[in-house]
C-alpha cells in the first residue's frame, strides 16, 4: 500500500497521491482482480460455455481515468493509423470501411 494513500505525513500532494492511487490499483488490485476472473471463468466455463472468458471493466475504474484519456488523446493526434487500428488501440471492434486513414 503506498505511503500516500494512508495518510502518513509527508509529500501527501495531490498529484502525488493521484500517482499512488494508480500504482495502487495497477500493482495490486488489478493482479487479484485478473487472478479472481480467471478462476471464475475457469470454474463457470464447463456449465455454460467452453469459450467463457470474465474480464474486468477498466473503463469503469476512476483511477485510471487518467491513463484513459492520454491514450485516447495519442490514439486521435496518430494520422498515420487507419480508424479500425484506432479502434483496436483503444479496445473497440473493427468497423465496416474503416480501413482508411483519419
Amino acid at each position: 500500500m503506498p505511503p500516500a494513500l494512508l495518510g502518513t505525513p509527508g509529500d501527501n500532494t495531490t498529484s502525488n497521491t493521484q500517482a499512488a492511487n494508480r500504482v495502487f490499483w495497477r500493482q495490486t488490485v488489478l493482479p487479484f482482480v485478473w487472478r479472481t476472473a480467471k478462476a471464475l471463468s475457469a470454474w463457470l466455463a464447463p456449465a455454460y460455455n467452453a469459450l467463457l472468458q470474465l474480464r474486468p471493466d477498466l473503463d469503469a475504474v476512476d483511477a485510471l481515468s487518467m491513463e484513459r484519456e492520454m491514450v485516447w488523446a495519442r490514439v486521435e493526434a496518430a494520422t498515420f493509423l487507419t480508424v479500425n487500428e484506432k479502434c483496436a488501440a483503444v479496445g473497440y471492434e473493427s468497423v465496416g470501411g474503416g480501413n482508411v486513414v483519419s
